[in-house]
C-alpha cells in the first residue's frame, strides 16, 4: 500500500514538474511523450525496405499464421516463399528496379504477394481504385508509364476492353479464388463468367508464375533513402484525387510507431482486414503494420456490411480497425454476444458522435471487454495516420495523441503564427511518415509541404483543431469547407458546414447527415442538409423539429435552406462522406 502511495506521489510530482515546465507551445513541449516508453522515444527508425522490415520482424516465428483467407491459413514461411516466387517471375518478365506497376485489386493473398515482391526488386506498386472507369485506367497507366497492370478478375473485363490503348507491356489477372480452400475455390470458379481476351500478353497469376518463375533470378534491392515504394491516391471527397508517393521510410514509420506505441499487440493474435490496399489505411495500417508485428490477418476482399459482420462474428478478431460506420454495424450485429475477444476497436476517417462513442464503450464494458473505442487522425499524405488513441491512454471525443515520432503544431490560419494550448488553428504535422510528394505535381506538393522558420518541413492538413495540455488533439472542422456568405444586413459571414453537421447530429432522431453548399459566384447562397433519419415514418414531424433546432442553435446565415431525406449518405471506399457524390446528386 505504501509503495503504491509512493509511486502515486512520484507520478503527481512528475506531472506537476512537467506542467510547470510547459512553454505553452505544443510542438516544443511535446506533452504526449509522457505516455510513451523511453524505448519508443529513443529507438531509431528502421532504414530498410518494406520487404526487409517485414522479414526481419518475423524470422523467429515463421510457422505462425500470417494470412487467413476464408479459412485457408498461410504461414509467414509460405508468405515469404510466395513473395520470392512472384519476384522471380517479375524479374524474368523484365520488370526492374524503379519501374512502376499498376495494381487494381481488393485485399487477397496474391495482391499482398505482388506488392511486397515489387518492393523486393525495387519496383513501385501503383495502387489504383478498382472503381476507376476505362478512361481513368488508361490515363493512370499512361501517366505512370506502368510496365505491367495487375488486375483482380472481377474488374478484368474493362481493362481487357481498353488493352489496345494501354502502354503497359503485359497484363496479369488475379483470380479472386486462387488461395481459397479447394471446395470454395471450385464453387467460385463455377459461378464466374469466362473472360474474353484476344491479347497475347494477358496471363492469369498462376500462369504467369508458371511461365516466368522457373529461373530464380530476382535480386533483393538494398534500402535507399527516400526510395518510392507505393503510389496511392487521395480519396477526392472534395476535389480530384492526387497521386501520393510513399517511400519505404514513410510506410515503415507507421508500422514502427504502432509497434512501440504500447498497444496490446502480440504475435499470433488476429486482426480482421477488409479495407482495399489502394487506400493508405488499407495497406499501411491494415496490412503492413499488423504483418510486421506478427499478427494473423483474417482478410476478406468483400466489404459488404452483411459479409463483414458475419465474418466478424465467426472469427472474433482481437483487433479491428475500420470506419466508424463499420464499427457501428459490428456492434449492432453483436447485440447480446460476448466481446471478450476484443482488445482493440479503432476507427478513423470520420467521427462518431459522443452518443455513439458512449454506446460502443458501454457495450464493450458490459460484454466482457476492457477495450475502449479509440480513434485516430490521418490522411493518405501521412501513410494513413499521425495520431491515435492507445489501449491505456484514452480521452473521449478526441483524436488521441501524436504517434511517438510525430509532432503536431497549431498555426493561425491568417498569420501562420504557432498557437498555444486550447487555441484553434490549422493542424500541421511533422512526421517520418509524411509523403515524399504528390506524383508529378510540384505545385500541390509545395502548397501542402511547407518549410517553417524552425527549418522543419510540415504538412498543412487544411483541417482545424487544437491541442490540450496533455497532448490530445481535438478536431474542429475542415478549412477546405469554410465559405463566405452575405447576411440579410449585407455583412459577410463565414459558413462552416461541419459545424452545421455537428448541430444536426445533436438530435437523437438524426442517424447521419451531411451538408453541402450552393454557390453564387464566390458566396454561399444556400446550405443543403442531407439527413438519414432513425424513424422514416415520422418524416414530417422530425423535419420540423430539425428545422427548429437549427434556427435555435445556429446564426441565421448558417441555417440550411433545404433539407433532403436519404436512405443512406454516400461514402467513399475509405468510409468518409462522399461530398462529390452529394454535389452530383444535387445537380441531377
Amino acid at each position: 500500500m505504501r509503495a503504491e502511495q509512493s509511486r502515486a506521489e512520484q507520478s503527481r510530482a512528475e506531472q506537476s514538474r512537467a506542467e510547470h515546465e510547459l512553454t505553452g507551445v505544443p510542438s516544443i513541449d511535446k506533452p504526449w511523450l509522457k505516455y510513451y516508453s523511453e524505448e519508443a522515444i529513443r529507438t531509431p527508425l528502421p532504414q530498410k525496405t518494406l520487404y526487409r522490415y517485414l522479414y526481419e520482424n518475423n524470422q523467429n516465428h515463421m510457422e505462425s499464421i500470417a494470412l487467413n483467407y476464408f479459412g485457408k491459413r498461410i504461414t509467414y514461411q509460405k508468405l515469404f516463399e510466395h513473395i520470392k516466387e512472384i519476384a522471380d517471375a517479375f524479374t524474368m518478365a523484365g520488370i526492374k528496379c524503379g519501374d512502376i506497376v499498376t495494381i487494381l485489386s481488393l485485399i487477397t493473398p496474391e495482391t499482398i504477394y505482388c506488392i511486397y515482391a515489387l518492393n523486393y526488386i525495387g519496383a513501385v506498386a501503383n495502387m489504383g481504385y478498382l472503381s476507376l472507369s476505362e478512361d481513368e485506367i488508361v490515363q493512370m497507366v499512361e501517366k505512370t508509364n506502368s510496365k505491367a497492370i495487375i488486375v483482380l478478375d472481377i474488374a478484368a473485363e474493362k481493362v481487357i476492353h481498353v488493352q489496345e490503348r494501354l502502354t503497359s507491356e503485359r497484363m496479369i489477372i488475379l483470380p479472386v479464388e486462387s488461395s481459397m480452400p479447394w471446395l470454395m475455390k471450385a464453387i467460385v470458379k463455377m459461378k464466374k463468367k469466362k473472360l474474353h481476351n484476344d491479347g497475347k500478353q494477358v496471363l492469369t497469376y498462376p500462369s504467369f508464375i508458371k511461365k516466368y518463375a522457373e529461373q530464380k533470378q530476382a535480386a533483393e534491392v538494398q534500402w535507399k533513402e527516400e526510395q518510392p515504394a507505393v503510389l496511392v491516391y487521395t480519396s477526392g471527397t472534395t476535389g480530384e484525387p492526387k497521386g501520393v508517393v510513399l517511400t519505404n521510410d514513410n510506410i515503415n514509420a507507421v508500422a514502427f510507431q504502432y509497434r512501440y506505441s504500447g498497444m496490446r499487440f502480440k504475435v499470433g493474435e488476429t486482426i480482421l482486414t477488409f479495407m482495399p490496399p489502394f487506400l493508405a489505411i488499407g495497406f499501411c495500417l491494415n496490412v503492413h503494420m499488423p504483418l510486421t508485428i506478427g499478427l494473423e490477418e483474417v482478410i476478406s476482399p468483400n466489404p459488404d456490411a452483411v459479409v463483414l459482420t458475419k465474418l466478424y462474428k465467426k472469427c472474433r478478431p482481437n483487433h479491428f480497425v475500420a470506419a466508424p460506420t463499420n464499427i457501428l454495424q459490428i456492434i449492432d450485429a453483436m447485440q447480446g454476444k460476448s466481446m471478450s475477444h476484443c482488445i482493440t476497436l479503432a476507427g478513423g476517417g470520420e467521427s462518431m458522435t459522443p452518443q455513439q462513442e458512449e454506446m460502443v464503450n458501454t457495450y464493450l464494458a458490459e460484454h466482457g471487454s476492457d477495450a475502449k473505442y479509440i480513434t485516430g487522425y490521418g490522411m493518405t499524405e501521412f501513410a494513413a495516420t499521425v495520431t491515435t488513441g492507445l489501449n491505456n491512454v484514452y480521452r473521449e471525443n478526441t483524436l488521441g495523441i501524436p504517434l511517438c515520432k510525430t509532432i503536431v503544431k497549431i498555426v493561425d490560419t491568417e498569420t501562420g503564427k504557432e498557437l498555444s494550448y486550447g487555441e484553434v488553428g490549422e493542424l500541421c504535422f511533422h512526421t517520418p511518415s509524411q509523403m515524399k510528394e504528390y506524383y508529378q505535381n510540384p505545385k500541390e506538393t509545395g502548397e501542402t509541404i511547407r518549410q517553417h522558420e524552425d527549418g522543419m518541413k510540415w504538412i498543412h492538413t487544411g483541417d482545424l483543431g487544437w491541442v490540450d495540455q496533455d497532448g490530445f488533439v481535438h478536431f474542429k472542422g475542415r478549412m477546405k469547407r469554410i465559405y463566405m456568405t452575405q447576411g440579410e444586413d449585407g455583412t459577410l459571414y463565414k459558413v462552416f458546414p461541419a459545424r452545421t453537421e455537428m448541430v444536426l447530429m445533436e438530435l437523437g432522431n438524426v442517424k447521419k447527415c451531411a451538408v453541402t453548399v450552393r454557390m453564387e459566384g464566390k458566396l454561399v447562397k444556400e446550405q443543403i442538409a442531407y439527413l438519414v433519419l432513425e424513424k422514416k415514418s415520422e418524416k414530417e414531424n422530425i423535419l420540423e423539429t430539425v428545422k427548429e433546432h437549427c434556427r435555435k442553435m445556429l446564426p441565421s446565415h448558417s441555417v440550411p435552406g433545404k433539407y433532403i431525406i436519404l436512405d443512406e449518405i454516400p461514402l467513399t471506399q475509405s468510409g468518409k462522406t462522399d461530398y462529390r457524390a452529394l454535389e452530383k446528386m444535387k445537380k441531377d
